[in-house]
């Protein structure tokens, strides 16, 4: 069940949007790779991209948040660190074999990855838009943003 993007998914018609459409395109590899079993080495370089990514994300998500003064950045990044944390727990998981022979396992973890990035996009980054589009009204952009980064240590 392959995750597509959707206009209603839309965060800023920009930056964070493709960053999430990015995010969408590895974990659709994810489950595609792991339709028939997982490979460990080939499941832990997309999670291992899966989770640079999103720490670099996370990190151009709490900066804009920043910019816009998102009244909610503090429970917002409190959220990244749980994602991460569970992102962590799941590699670690791959690394060990769990998932690997066991459908049923297999097909939890892909959803969790599905829900993960829906439920967070839909229940927590579009609350942004308002304040995004709010700045966008009244200051230069959100151009800037397209070059930062971050270390995958920062979570």
């Amino acid at each position: 069940m392959a995750i597509k993007w959707r206009e209603k998914m839309s965060v800023d018609g920009g930056l964070i949007d493709q960053d999430h459409k990015h995010l969408i395109d590895i974990i659709n590899r994810f489950e595609e790779i792991s339709a028939d079993g997982l490979d460990t080495d080939e499941a832990n370089e997309i999670l291992y991209a899966l989770k640079f990514y999103t720490a670099t994300h996370f990190e151009r998500e709490e900066q804009v948040q920043r910019l816009v003064n998102y009244p909610y950045r503090d429970a917002h990044a409190s959220e990244h660190r749980e994602l991460i944390t569970a992102l962590d727990e799941i590699i670690d998981g791959v690394k060990q074999g769990e998932h690997a022979d066991d459908e049923a396992s297999r097909l939890r973890l892909n959803q969790f990855l599905h829900d993960w990035i829906v439920n967070h996009i839909i229940g927590s980054d579009l609350r942004m838009s308002p304040f995004i589009e709010g700045f966008k009204q009244g200051e230069l952009g959100l151009g800037a943003l397209k070059d930062v980064e971050c270390s995958p240590d920062a979570f």
